[in-house]
């Protein structure tokens, strides 16, 4: 089973540094959506950065939305910038504890 990575240049690169051959730099809506739509079959993990999946939400789920089978599986990492969903992170510990933690201070 192949990984393939869509992301930007230095995610990219990181992956490819790793040993991920299979490899799309996507730097805006239309390149990802070119990468996206030539993922081969045989690929079982798509992994691309947070953030672009929360820009162009719209075109992975149309992607996944395509997928018959269970893969690819689309994991989503954080960039050489860090996280977005650190606010999500926060909300999920007040509902789970009833304390607001703030992140700073840890």
């Amino acid at each position: 089973m192949k990984i393939s990575v869509i992301a930007d240049e230095d995610t990219v690169t990181g992956f490819r540094l790793a040993g991920v051959h299979y490899s799309d730099i996507a730097e805006d809506k239309e390149s990802f959506k070119e990468a996206l739509s030539s993922v081969e079959d045989d690929v079982g993990i798509v992994i691309t950065t947070e953030r672009l999946v929360e820009k162009y939400e719209d075109l992975v789920e149309n992607f996944k939305s395509e997928i018959d089978d269970v893969f690819p599986i689309v994991v989503e990492v954080p960039d050489k910038l860090g996280s977005v969903r650190e606010p999500k992170i926060q909300e999920l510990v007040k509902k789970a504890i009833g304390v607001e933690i703030d992140i700073e201070d840890i």
